[in-house]
């Protein structure tokens, strides 16, 4: 059936009432026509003509959708958080999810971490398992009391317990680390070690050498008896009480519960279940503490170049890669057209990239883009999206530039797609480095950045006077061996959801 049949039958639907039909009738038009056509409007209203009959919740998951992705519309934020508050009111897991991350960003809402923290619990307790590792994220890193909002006994290593009672690698890795640092847990290097190696089998980017670097050696009898129970402890673990559409949110609780309590019986002693039959770890070690990165280092002046040592977590680096590894892209595949630094992105760079957009940022990405603001005295509005890009040994960045044109600044302003005006300076967070090769440099300037983990490079892309700086022309070397992954996010004039 040709696309046009196809709207015609969709639209005979719409005129019979039927809301399946007008919802995607509506996605269609929205996805086809651009922001400020007619078409475009008739989308959103045959979403809205749906919001209150049977498929309301969807309606509501959808316009929340459309809003959060189009900021530039007048409204958005505030229209966004309404309709995702009705669509999590319902129960959505999705929206609920959604909704702590603007929460998180005071994204519509008041800031709120601990609301955004409950919503995270909440999902958790449904088996939702990237919940449970950001609830224990944000216990550690966004000020949330254990004692407060978040109830007595909540830890970050409880979460992250809970995590990895869900078969999660990511639950494995974050616990892992605490055991072997003994960070809100007593000190335990050999189950450390046994933990990021079971992340390190589900794929987990950096488990690997977390283990070797923070128990260095071969893996010790302990180490490699606690491993040998962990697998075969999730090898027998019932998942599929939690396989898609097979629970509601009660049956999924209990199924948590039975998951939870599979996993206390590994029996490491730091692994207990509550009152309530809750998995808990017993708290001990260090007192866990938000991370705090370095003081600039401006290394030049023309172009202005600086660098913060540790502005990332070996934590926060691992988790953007995992974030993006199974989608990453050539740059001719993610560019938007129309777009001359796309256009240049896709000539020049020769690894691969992908944007983490609203639908898809994590507490980790809101703590990044605030600690980027709080060390750069800029608003987190007008912070432009992230992005992750990979280097492969071979591949490179040809000398370029991140300011816009005059007329490409305009264009995008014309056309009501980008109201941020130019890029002053652009953000670098190094995620991992390369073994050999792949510096930043800046050609005219005769200034080479080498790579360190963790490490935050920031550079402006115009001069003291406002205008283009040509001085900020900058090269990613080839990479000679291993691996090399960046966070980019650059500071934009105006806000990027303000109409001007």
């Amino acid at each position: 059936m040709s696309t046009a049949v196809a709207d015609q039958v969709l639209e005979q639907a719409v005129r019979s009432g039927d809301d399946a039909a007008r919802l995607e009738l509506g996605n269609r038009w929205l996805s086809r026509h651009r922001y400020g056509t007619p078409e475009h409007e008739r989308g959103l209203e045959l979403l809205l003509a749906a919001s209150e009959g049977p498929l309301a919740v969807q309606a509501h998951w959808f316009l929340a959708a459309y809003y959060v992705q189009l900021a530039v519309r007048p409204g958005a934020a505030a229209e966004a958080a309404r309709w995702m508050s009705r669509a999590a009111d319902a129960g959505m897991p999705a929206a609920m999810d959604r909704l702590a991350e603007m929460y998180l960003a005071g994204r519509g809402v008041e800031p709120s971490p601990a609301r955004a923290f409950e919503l995270h619990k909440e999902l958790a307790g449904q088996g939702h398992s990237r919940a449970a590792w950001e609830a224990g994220y944000l216990l550690d890193h966004a000020g949330v009391e254990p004692g407060g909002p978040g109830g007595e006994g909540d830890t970050a290593c409880t979460f992250f317990a809970r995590a990895s009672a869900l078969g999660d690698p990511a639950g494995y890795y974050s616990l892992g680390l605490r055991f072997a640092a003994g960070t809100g847990v007593a000190a335990d290097p050999d189950f450390g070690r046994a933990l990021l190696s079971r992340a390190a089998d589900g794929g987990y980017p950096g488990a690997a050498e977390a283990a070797d670097e923070l128990v260095p050696g071969a893996p010790s009898p302990r180490a490699t008896e606690w491993h040998r129970r962990l697998k075969s402890n999730m090898d027998s673990a019932p998942l599929e009480a939690l396989g898609p559409g097979r629970a509601g949110a009660a049956q999924r609780r209990a199924a948590t519960l039975a998951l939870e309590a599979h996993f206390s019986r590994i029996g490491h002693p730091a692994l207990r279940l509550d009152a309530g039959g809750r998995l808990r770890v017993a708290p001990g070690g260090a007192r866990p503490a938000a991370h705090q990165p370095g003081n600039w280092h401006w290394l030049s002046h023309a172009p202005r170049v600086a660098t913060s040592t540790d502005f990332a977590s070996r934590e926060e680096c691992d988790h953007l890669m995992s974030r993006v590894a199974g989608t990453l892209r050539k740059a001719g595949e993610y560019r938007r057209a129309g777009r001359d630094n796309d256009d240049a992105e896709a000539l020049y760079f020769s690894g691969s990239g992908q944007a983490i957009n609203a639908m898809a940022a994590t507490s980790v990405v809101r703590i990044v883009e605030q600690r980027i603001a709080r060390m750069t005295d800029w608003s987190p509005r007008a912070l432009e999206p992230c992005s992750v890009i990979r280097y492969l040994p071979g591949e490179e960045y040809r000398p370029h530039v991140d300011f816009f044109s005059p007329d490409q600044i305009e264009r995008d302003r014309r056309e009501g797609r980008d109201f941020g005006g130019q890029r002053i300076a652009t953000f670098l967070v190094c995620l991992r480095a390369p073994a050999a090769g792949g510096e930043t440099v800046y050609d005219k300037a005769g200034l080479s950045v080498a790579g360190r983990r963790g490490q935050g490079v920031l550079h402006y892309n115009v001069g003291p006077d406002g205008q283009p700086d040509p001085m900020s022309l900058h090269t990613g070397m080839p990479v000679r061996d291993g691996e090399k992954w960046l966070w980019r996010s650059t500071l934009r004039e105006h806000y990027l959801d303000v109409p001007r």
